[in-house]
């Protein structure tokens, strides 16, 4: 470790120590959400509803999405898995996928007597090449007794 690197790590853990600095808070910080309300979960993210139902956003499966700045000829689609545990209940692992052609569009999930709807995921890619960290992608969800 360089002289520099040394500096840096102690004038960090200086700044924490003297309260200088706060952590972000954790992904993992439950959000909590009432039926019928929209919510936003980022990647790896927990959610507890009023009414005890708990859900996860525990993976991006693929995000083949067009790019902004991009010209397809296919609007592509993102898979997210999502896991739901409706309470006193086992949880079960729900897929949603964003393609809009016919049979292949799922945005709603019906599990335990809850639908759980995907209503946008964010960030959509901007170029080919960019990569978007799981813990950088939002999923808007809404959940409605079924």
């Amino acid at each position: 470790m360089g002289h520099q690197q040394l500096i840096r790590m102690l004038v960090a853990a200086a700044a924490v120590a003297a309260g200088l600095y706060t952590m972000p808070a954790a992904a993992a910080d439950p959000v909590e959400f009432g039926l019928g309300q929209e919510f936003t979960l980022g990647g790896g993210q927990e959610a507890v509803g009023d009414n005890g139902l708990r859900l996860q956003f525990t993976d991006v499966l693929e995000d083949s999405r067009c790019p902004t700045e991009v010209e397809c000829f296919w609007s592509g689609q993102a898979r997210i898995a999502v896991l739901v545990q409706p309470p006193e209940s086992s949880s079960t692992t729900t897929e949603f996928n964003t393609n809009p052609a016919p049979g292949r569009n799922r945005q709603s999930v019906d599990v335990g007597g809850y639908r759980v709807e995907l209503t946008a995921l964010q960030p959509h890619p901007r170029t080919l090449r960019q990569t978007i960290p799981f813990g950088d992608y939002r999923a808007t969800l809404v959940v409605h007794t079924a």
